[in-house]
C-alpha cells in the first residue's frame, strides 16, 4: 500500500470520525452508552533492536464491536514506512558508507479487549491481546564496499505473523467522541531472506520483538 493510498484512507476515516460532532445534540448519554461500534484512526511508533529496524512509525484505521459492557473485539489496518538498517552489514559485508533501505509494511490485526470503567464512565482503562499479519515490501539496496567492489542486496521479507498484547486508557471527550493512548508489545515471527547479487553472500533475519505506544481518536455509532 503506497503512502498516497494510506493518506486517502486515513483522511476518509478522520472525516467519518469528526462527522459525529454534527449529531451530538441529538444523542442522550444513555444512547451514547448503547452504541455498539467504534471507528477511528491512530498514530504510533515502535522500537526494535536494529534488525531489521531501530524505530517503526505507523498510522492506521481501527474498528471495534462491543460484545457487552466490558468485552470488545477489534480489527485494524495499519501502514508503516521505516528504515531497514544496513542490510549489507547484516550479511557480513563492509560497506563504504551507511546504506539503508526503506521498508513498507501493511498489517492487519484482530484482537479481544477487556475494558474497565471508572465510576463516572469517562475514563476507561483496557487490556488486549491479538494476532496480526504483516505484508512487508523491501526495495533493493546497493553501494560500494570498503577496499573496492560493490554490493547489490535483495531482500524477501514475505509475510510476518505478529502476536501482540497491549494496554491503555481511553477518555470520553463527548457523548460520541473518545481519545485513547496505549502501549503494546509485538513479537514478529519473521523469516527475511537477504542475498547479495554480486558476491552471492546471503543471510536472514529471524523473529524480533518490537514495543511502543500510540494515540488514537475514535467515534461511537
Amino acid at each position: 500500500m503506497t503512502k498516497k493510498w494510506a493518506q486517502i484512507v486515513i483522511g476518509a476515516t478522520l472525516a467519518l470520525t469528526l462527522s459525529g460532532l454534527g449529531s451530538l445534540a441529538q444523542l442522550s448519554s444513555a444512547e451514547a452508552e448503547n452504541e455498539s461500534f467504534q471507528v477511528g484512526l491512530r498514530l504510533g511508533i515502535s522500537a526494535a533492536d536494529g534488525e531489521p529496524a531501530n524505530d517503526i512509525p505507523w498510522a492506521g484505521l481501527f474498528g471495534r464491536y462491543r460484545l457487552n459492557e466490558v468485552w470488545l473485539v477489534g480489527l485494524s489496518l495499519d501502514f508503516s514506512e521505516y528504515d531497514y538498517e544496513q542490510p549489507a552489514k547484516i550479511i557480513g559485508l563492509d560497506p563504504a558508507e551507511v546504506v539503508d533501505a526503506q521498508a513498507d509494511s501493511t498489517i492487519i490485526t484482530a484482537w479481544l479487549e477487556r475494558e474497565f470503567r471508572s465510576e463516572n464512565g469517562r475514563w476507561r482503562p483496557f487490556i488486549l491481546g491479538g494476532l496480526g499479519f504483516g505484508i512487508v515490501d523491501v526495495p533493493d539496496a546497493s553501494g560500494d564496499l570498503k577496499g573496492g567492489g560493490r554490493f547489490d542486496i535483495e531482500t524477501d521479507a514475505g509475510t510476518e505473523i505478529i502476536p501482540m498484547v497491549g494496554a491503555g486508557i481511553r477518555m470520553r471527550l463527548t457523548q460520541r467522541i473518545h481519545a485513547e493512548v496505549g502501549a503494546r508489545g509485538e513479537f514478529h515471527l519473521a523469516d527475511w531472506e537477504i542475498k547479495d547479487r554480486v558476491s552471492g553472500t546471503s543471510g536472514s533475519i529471524d523473529d524480533y520483538f518490537a514495543y511502543g505506544g500510540y494515540f488514537g481518536l475514535g467515534c461511537n455509532f
